[in-house]
């Protein structure tokens, strides 16, 4: 059995300083913008460079929160597995739905516990399944829920069914993987290819004469300078939805 001890804190931990980190982000980010507005006197190169700082702050946000809905699947998947294989040992659904509150990680394990805490407040457990797992934003949970109501409305064999359950699971983490690195290679040249403006544009001012001064002085330098920024960063977007992989909240929720 995995005690605290032995979990990894990491994903928790790291979550914790994203979230310390989002307003000294957004706040070095207006820092920035009133210091190109009012200091230097460059109220459109402001607008657009505050612009292009949310949408990476939106696109960071966006990656954290596909890594966590990816970690919460597996441990999703973990607790299907301990349930099976609890099953298969000849433990209740009760004692199962224990040591599931006491062992599953993440959601899953809150889910667990809400369950029997549930129950143990009187609940009938059928129902506390539906209002807990049938309505979970994963989709691992709500599949293992309605397996769970129906077992406990119409009777039937749950550990055969959770096996089958947790071996689908499993197969389709395995297809998500295969997946995710034939999409690693695209998103990796698609970051390098966001940086080599970025290179170029310095390049240029160090080598070429008045190259600076026209980019970063003039009005038009200005405007180019900002549609090129709003682009690079609009492609790394785009990019990012288009080789999702996992479903968004919304769509789980469907």
């Amino acid at each position: 059995m995995t005690t605290d001890a032995a979990r990894p804190v990491s994903p928790a931990t790291e979550k914790q300083a994203l979230e310390r980190l989002r307003i000294p982000l957004l706040a070095a980010g207006i820092g920035i913008t009133a210091v190109l507005w009012f200091g230097a006197g460059k109220p459109l190169l402001a607008a657009a460079f505050f612009a292009a700082w949310q949408m990476a702050l939106m696109v960071v946000r966006s990656q954290s929160r596909a890594s966590d809905a990816l970690r919460e699947e597996q441990y999703a998947v973990e607790a299907i597995e301990t349930a099976s294989r609890a099953l298969r040992a000849g433990i209740p659904l009760s004692g199962m739905l224990q040591i599931l509150s006491q062992e599953a990680r993440g959601e899953a394990g809150r889910a667990f516990r809400e369950i029997v805490q549930r129950e143990s407040l009187g609940e009938e457990l059928g129902t506390a399944v539906r209002n807990v797992l049938v309505r979970s934003p994963i989709s691992a949970l709500r599949a293992f829920g309605l397996s769970l109501a129906v077992q406990v409305n119409a009777g039937g064999n749950l550990a055969d069914t959770t096996d089958r359950l947790a071996h689908s699971l499993v197969e389709r983490s395995r297809v998500r993987r295969r997946a995710r690195a034939i999409v690693a290679y695209s998103r990796t040249a698609a970051s390098v290819l966001a940086v080599l403006p970025l290179l170029a544009v310095a390049l240029l001012c160090a080598l070429v004469d008045g190259y600076a001064a026209t980019i970063l002085d003039s009005h038009h330098g200005n405007v180019m300078l900002a549609l090129a920024a709003l682009m690079i960063v609009a492609g790394l977007a785009g990019i990012q939805r288009l080789g999702r992989i996992e479903p968004q909240a919304k769509e789980l929720e469907s």
